[in-house]
């Protein structure tokens, strides 16, 4: 394992995090870069050996953590904060280097959303797909409708 990568990657974490989209520890230690298309968001995962499971493929907790922040951070941008429901992860094929994924919507109703994530490798190959359902919060600085 690259330890100074590790030590080199959760400095920076420690340093640049903040309680916000894009910005929070996990995303900072993982490196990992977040940009938005039309109604879309893609994460990229600059894989590293530290990310590895036994087998030496990327672990699929990297995989669905990567999948839920391009969902997670679709619905910030286009719609409001909301929170995941229920998500579930399929593992198509083993990932050893550089990959994306891209976050979309399904359906966006007003308090449930339904949204889905593909990830690729470099060769553009389908490696997995996670389906979500999410739960839209209110705005906090509006009065509560109960």
């Amino acid at each position: 394992m690259d330890t100074s990568l590790v030590r080199s990657r959760f400095e920076t974490a420690v340093a640049e995090h903040a309680p916000e989209f894009e910005r929070f520890f996990l995303a900072r230690f993982f490196d990992l870069r977040i940009t938005y298309g039309h109604e879309t968001c893609r994460v990229e995962i600059p894989v590293a050996d530290y990310m590895a499971n036994p087998q030496g493929s990327l672990h699929g907790g990297v995989i669905s953590l990567a999948m839920d922040i391009s969902m997670g951070h679709l619905c910030n941008r286009f719609l409001s904060v909301a929170v995941t429901l229920e998500m579930k992860t399929q593992y198509l094929r083993a990932v050893t280097g550089p990959c994306w994924c891209e976050g979309r919507f399904l359906k966006k109703g007003r308090q449930v959303v339904y949204l889905e994530s593909r990830l690729y490798d470099e060769s553009e190959r389908l490696c997995a797909v996670a389906t979500s359902t999410w739960h839209r919060v209110a705005d906090s600085s509006l009065p509560d409708s109960t």
